[in-house]
């Protein structure tokens, strides 16, 4: 099931930058990781960048042991695009939680088709996955989808069963919220920093089909944000989709997201999923994200 409410994208309520600054803060990993998220979020990014540094100082993350990297591989999710999909996947990183059996999958997407003015060299994404105490299955499958976290449930471990455990995820068009097996039924609810608000039905829950129905008729109509912007233009961002709604859920085309761990290696073992990514493993930009689903 969804979450009841959209989930932040990260605990701002702990330690503001400005306190941590000024010394007001406790001189912890959690305090500088909050004041980083935060910094990030402003776009002061070499500020973010201290306080990144400094969290995984206070608490450093640990390269991964052999049977850590054969868990984070064995449970590499299957990625499925749209067929007509403009945007590549350029990097995957995975991060093992220390203490809980908790793995975040992160995607970072060439561009999104509503931001081009958005300052950010790529769209990040993320999932993630409980397993098992024995490593061998999955107990639990979530996805963020434009700033809620979308819980699997059974239809999602059921598909990961029959494909090894790997668990599946569609990525919109153009878009690239995640979405796990079964998503057409899932509830949603729809509020103002949705693109498509005017599309949607309001102040109740629909189910996510209804939600995408909503999306295709804004991206196939009215076409996608910011519609003559410049770098849009010179990139050749396509303006509309193209396709029945029937093209637009047609997740047909396979990411082999094994084959970015296997050749970039960026996985790492730590609580801090955003300190990880900016010191450890992206030379550009990415917007922070929801760090951890429970």
């Amino acid at each position: 099931m969804l979450t009841a409410a959209a989930m932040c994208v990260a605990a701002a309520s702990l330690v503001s930058p400005e306190a941590v600054s000024r010394g007001q803060g406790a001189d912890t990993a959690e305090s500088h990781h909050t004041a980083g998220v935060e910094h990030h979020l402003q776009r002061s990014l070499d500020a973010a960048s201290r306080e990144y540094a400094r969290t995984l100082e206070l608490d450093p993350p640990s390269t991964p042991t052999p049977a850590q990297l054969e868990i984070v591989r064995r449970f590499a999710p299957r990625v499925y695009a749209q067929r007509d999909e403009f945007f590549p996947l350029k990097d995957f990183a995975a991060i093992l939680h220390p203490d809980k059996r908790l793995i975040a999958y992160h995607l970072f997407w060439e561009d999104d088709i509503d931001f081009p003015e958005d300052n950010d060299p790529c769209d990040h994404e993320v999932m993630w996955v409980r397993y098992s105490a024995d490593t061998r299955s999955l107990e639990q499958v979530w996805t963020y989808f434009h700033g809620r976290i979308l819980e699997g449930g059974e239809p999602a471990l059921r598909d990961a069963r029959a494909n090894g455990m790997r668990a599946r995820v569609n990525a919109q068009w153009g878009k690239h919220g995640s979405m796990p097996a079964g998503w057409e039924s899932l509830p949603i609810l729809a509020n103002t920093g949705d693109i498509e608000w005017q599309y949607l039905t309001r102040d109740k829950p629909i189910t996510l089909k209804q939600y995408n129905e909503a999306t295709h008729r804004k991206l196939s109509t009215e076409g996608r944000r910011l519609l003559d912007h410049p770098i849009a233009r010179r990139l050749g961002w396509p303006r509309r989709f193209n396709g029945t709604w029937e093209d637009f859920v047609d997740f047909s085309r396979l990411v082999e997201t094994r084959a970015f761990l296997d050749r970039a290696k960026m996985i790492q073992v730590s609580r801090w999923n955003s300190a990880t990514i900016n010191q450890h493993f992206l030379p550009y930009n990415f917007r922070p994200k929801t760090e951890w689903p429970e």
